[in-house]
């Protein structure tokens, strides 16, 4: 929905779903595959004699080849029904209409969301949908994949809030009386591997706590419609293998974060027609390992796109740490770039991509040799090839405007709270 759902709000798109009844059960054995099954207990079959097998001309549920074979079927349900599928995106499926119009379909397994410029067009969709499959019409989108969805037409947004899904995962891990605290991690606290246990008794205290569950659970909030605690649930990632208390705690306090922000919404679109923006930004010296973190949001009115990485490389210099960035983020901004272009017919434009570091900037933009930065691997001057080919357009943003900061390190509450709301967070 955030790849899709701000440009369609921003054009005041009708967008609708329906689910694809027993969907594995559409797709066909290939010729050449022979698997048998045994006729359920209790079952009696016209001419099925007792120690027969029956051979499988469908798929069933269980079947580990059911999903790709309900793939090829629903790519054959688009084509008849006259969408194209993306090749920047294989669940998106979509078709160019007059007047610079488009449908748009994305598809999550058997769960269908579906875009057209008007009523009319949805309605004819749906009818030749359902000539196909079996379907349960949902009508407008309220509920996708756990995530609740909102519109404001007036206002041209859409907006993805998962309150439910948090007080379900504060009550599981019994957080619920946990005391509200203003951001995710401590920005004072700096955690590493020396915290692990190396006693005895501080294996046996962490032997209890789910701390990958919790940790798993975060992630979901993290992807879909809560970039502010993305940072924390990366680099408590790195401590799964043998947590320590001080890790555990860290955990804990970003739920007492959620818990205080559960009821925010991340809000995308409005009546702003600028093209996506992205913001770069790199942090190595609160590592005690030295490895940067990469960090990178793409925005629509609201965050699409996000991200923060923990640098491969130890890099000799803070200009080369946010280089090596610049490469994490013009990857993810030419395959947006890209889909945006194919799916909805934008303009083929440069995508502005910002960063608060004039040496990387300058670096980026100069294929000259230097003695200072000939070591650089060939790979991350791929930022130089996309600005000499006009697909990005890099320009620098002051510091306290960079977006990104909260991607790459612990913020305190002032400035947490400013970034949040540039991603477009907010209560309801």
């Amino acid at each position: 929905m955030v790849s899709y759902g701000p440009i369609a709000a921003q054009r005041d798109y009708e967008i609708h779903q329906m689910d694809v009844k027993s969907a594995y059960l559409y797709g066909r054995m290939e010729e050449g595959e022979n698997i048998y099954m045994r006729p359920p207990r209790g079952t009696e079959l016209d001419g099925i004699k007792p120690g027969q097998v029956l051979k499988l001309r469908a798929c069933i549920y269980g079947l580990k080849q059911a999903g790709r074979r309900w793939a090829k079927k629903f790519r054959s349900v688009m084509t008849d029904v006259g969408l194209t599928r993306s090749e920047m995106d294989h669940g998106v499926y979509y078709r160019h209409l007059p007047n610079d119009e488009f449908i748009v379909l994305f598809i999550h397994v058997d769960d269908m969301t579906m875009i057209t410029p008007s009523m009319k067009h949805m309605d004819a969709l749906k009818r030749k949908i359902k000539d196909h499959v079996e379907v349960v019409d949902s009508g407008e989108v309220h509920w996708m994949l756990g995530i609740e969805i909102k519109r404001d037409r007036r206002s041209l947004t859409i907006s993805l809030g998962q309150e439910s899904y948090i007080t379900q995962i504060l009550a599981r891990y019994g957080f619920e009386d946990l005391k509200i605290l203003s951001t995710p991690l401590n920005s004072q606290l700096v955690l590493s591997k020396d915290q692990s246990p190396s006693s005895v008794e501080e294996i046996a205290m962490m032997r209890d706590k789910p701390y990958r569950e919790t940790l798993g659970a975060l992630m979901y909030a993290s992807v879909a419609t809560r970039p502010d605690i993305t940072y924390a649930v990366s680099l408590l990632s790195r401590f799964s293998e043998k947590p320590g208390i001080a890790h555990w705690n860290a955990v804990k306090r970003v739920y007492a974060y959620l818990k205080g922000t559960k009821d925010w919404w991340l809000t995308l679109g409005g009546d702003d027609k600028s093209p996506a923006v992205g913001y770069s930004d790199a942090d190595g010296m609160s590592n005690p390992d030295r490895h940067a973190i990469s960090g990178y949001a793409f925005l629509i009115g609201g965050a699409v796109s996000w991200s923060s990485k923990r640098q491969e490389i130890v890099s000799v210099s803070t200009t080369e740490a946010e280089y090596v960035a610049l490469t994490h983020a013009f990857k993810e901004a030419i395959w947006m770039r890209n889909f945006i272009i194919e799916v909805f017919r934008a303009p083929p434009l440069p995508m502005n991509v910002k960063s608060d570091s004039m040496g990387a900037i300058a670096l980026a933009k100069d294929d000259k040799f230097h003695a200072r930065t000939k070591h650089i691997d060939i790979r991350f001057h791929f930022v130089r090839y996309n600005i000499e080919d006009k697909k990005i357009l890099l320009t620098y943003c002051p510091t306290d405007d960079m977006t990104a900061d909260i991607f790459t390190k612990a913020l305190d509450n002032m400035k947490a709270k400013h970034f949040a709301a540039s991603l477009g967070l907010s209560q309801a």
